[in-house]
């Protein structure tokens, strides 16, 4: 079984969750050698990091030897239990960046905590939506690795790839952010409006990508980490077939015809790899996805009776896992995102790099520390 994370007292593994002992995810790792060494602080804010996360780094002038990060300078306390309505306000606004993913593991958790059916046509414009968020934070990894690497003409063009993905979304669903979009057995997306055309180029951009050595370098070897438990991007390169759109039974990926790619470079390169390859399998996805799919928001559903259950969806970043309980139309959820355990992982394959090459392993997994400081009430 694999193992997915640690969601309140539950272990969650791709087949369910176990009442079981399992071990949360850490933040420290390495080990101090004792000796010619100093400790110094990088952030909560500073050049480099786009959210507010500290890192203390220890290390004898050049190569980290421990790293501990503190991601909570900006915890946020929310109330995941009400009415539906009002639980997913708040459900869709913890990461705006996975919104979809986040609202739609949620809807799927209800849905199946009162056995309501969901029209196939439904699911597929939720895989529209899925990926279209992916091919967005795609973009959006690939254009901070080229900004990183001070590739200013590449990066811009990516930035201006991701916000036409932006408008797109939001023309098709009136929020770039695909706030209020999704609802039970409903997608409120004018799906005509969903063209890909834009990204008719992006096979031959991306090729030139990987012929820039002086990129390329930058990435071999750096933050090499090969482990199981890994997820999303960073399991994929290290030659892991780890996706929730293929073992998870949430979503019918497989219809589609989907499986999923992987690398065997389980460093920053291959996590840059996988990402570009993604983005070019999503269009297909979408296209095919789109000839099944069906716009226009449900009528009013009313959440009666008992019962809880659980989801799990490919979010850009790894596993995204919703608990719902349900008691005739008040609904309690908790989360488990991809940020928490990516970050994990990023500490320690930051061992015995240098921290020059850090922000280069840092955008490469796509963590977001605003899913990880958040807190129920």
């Amino acid at each position: 079984m694999r193992f997915i994370g640690k969601l309140e007292n539950s272990c969650i593994y791709d087949v369910g969750e176990r009442e079981d002992q399992c071990q949360d995810f850490s933040f420290h790792a390495g080990k101090s050698e004792g000796y010619g060494e100093f400790t110094f602080v990088y952030g909560p804010s500073a050049g480099g990091l786009t959210e507010s996360v500290q890192f203390k780094i220890k290390t004898p002038g050049e190569q980290i030897l421990e790293i501990e990060a503190n991601p909570y300078f900006k915890k946020r306390k929310m109330k995941f239990s009400g009415r539906i309505e009002d639980v997913i306000l708040k459900v869709e606004r913890i990461n705006a960046m996975f919104s979809a993913s986040h609202s739609i593991s949620f809807l799927i958790a209800v849905e199946r905590s009162v056995d309501i059916n969901v029209d196939y046509e439904v699911i597929m414009a939720r895989i529209v939506e899925l990926e279209l968020e992916r091919i967005r934070n795609h973009l959006h990894v690939l254009h901070k690795l080229a900004e990183t690497g001070a590739l200013g003409v590449a990066s811009y063009q990516l930035q201006e790839m991701e916000e036409r993905t932006n408008r797109l979304i939001g023309e098709a669903c009136g929020h770039r952010y695909f706030f209020s979009s999704n609802w039970i057995n409903s997608v409120n997306c004018d799906l005509e409006k969903v063209r890909l055309d834009y990204l008719d180029g992006f096979k031959s951009f991306f090729n030139d990508m990987l012929e820039n050595r002086i990129l390329i370098d930058r990435f071999q070897n750096n933050g090499k980490i090969d482990q199981d438990w890994l997820i999303g991007p960073a399991a994929r390169a290290s030659g892991r077939n780890y996706d929730s759109r293929y073992d998870s039974d949430s979503l019918p990926y497989k219809d589609l015809g989907f499986s999923p790619i992987v690398e065997r470079s389980p460093d920053t390169f291959g996590r840059f790899l996988i990402r570009g390859m993604e983005i070019l399998q999503s269009t297909e996805i979408i296209r095919e996805a789109l000839r099944k799919a069906k716009n226009g928001r449900g009528g009013e559903v009313k959440i009666k009776g008992v019962g809880s259950g659980m989801s799990r969806v490919e979010s850009p970043s790894g596993d995204m896992v919703y608990k719902v309980k349900t008691d005739d139309g008040f609904i309690s959820t908790s989360f488990l995102p991809p940020s928490k355990a990516n970050l994990s992982f990023f500490l320690k394959s930051v061992i015995g790099t240098i921290f020059t090459d850090f922000p280069f392993n840092w955008e490469g997994f796509g963590i977001w520390i605003s899913e990880i400081g958040v807190e129920k009430e």
